[in-house]
């Protein structure tokens, strides 16, 4: 599913991404030459901005096609950005980080017990004193969209639809896609497996690797998170 199809998506514009880094920046109280880590950097939406700050920024992500996008960006020249290729569940930096992040809904892709490999990689990447900050859907509107099918068009001549079902007893939304392209007639399958886990679920979560919440907004504005919110925002610090 993350390949070309991927960037062709309904991502959000240049004007909202820079908003995102500059939450992402105060929040986290980030200054010039800290390392973060963009855990599920996709094609350096996030990571590139940041490096243009200053900051050492190490992105992961488990997509090649979308490393090599990434890697067309300028800010790569000048070493400000590393790219590494692997699994989330597998972090080879420990501890380096002054901060990491996981934006865009990047995480709950795994069972239980793998979704919290993957906060314990997170925690013993981050130094003492370092920040994690997680965003996803809110956790309350995705009850929402079960059952919910839409159809849009990616370019001229692909058409996507996305069905979706939702799980209550197991908190995972399965999101299905077929892509078809008109030009040719074929058509691309996949399916999309997320846990989505509530405050307080999230809250355990993080405890158990070490990391305590401190902050929980509702959306990149600073607004507080309620179950009205349009997405959950999560501040942790390593212990």
């Amino acid at each position: 599913m993350w390949d070309q199809t991927y960037l062709l998506s309904e991502l959000p514009p240049a004007a909202e991404t820079a908003e995102e880094v500059e939450f992402i920046c105060q929040s986290l109280e980030l200054l010039e030459g800290a390392t973060v880590l963009d855990l599920c950097c996709g094609q350096g939406r996030h990571g590139q901005l940041l490096a243009d700050k200053g900051l050492k920024v190490v992105g992961l992500d488990s997509s090649r096609f979308l490393l090599t996008e990434a890697q067309k960006n300028g800010s790569l020249s000048q070493n400000h950005m590393h790219l590494i290729e692997g699994d989330t569940r597998h972090i080879p930096l420990k501890p380096a980080c002054d901060a990491v992040i996981n934006l865009f809904t990047s995480f709950g892709f795994f069972e239980d017990r793998d979704n919290q490999t993957v906060i314990a990689a997170i925690a013993a990447a981050l130094k003492p004193k370092g920040k994690f900050l997680l965003e996803h859907w809110n956790p309350y509107a995705v009850l929402q969209l079960d059952q919910a099918r839409n159809w849009w068009w990616m370019s001229e001549s692909l058409l996507a639809l996305a069905e979706v079902e939702y799980d209550p007893a197991s908190g995972q939304l399965s999101d299905y896609r077929t892509v078809i392209d008109l030009s040719t007639g074929a058509a691309q399958e996949s399916v999309n497996r997320i846990r989505f886990y509530f405050p307080t679920e999230l809250e355990g979560l993080l405890a158990s690797a070490g990391l305590k919440v401190r902050a929980m907004y509702g959306d990149f504005d600073c607004s507080p998170f309620v179950t009205e919110s349009r997405r959950l925002i999560t501040i942790a610090e390593k212990c």
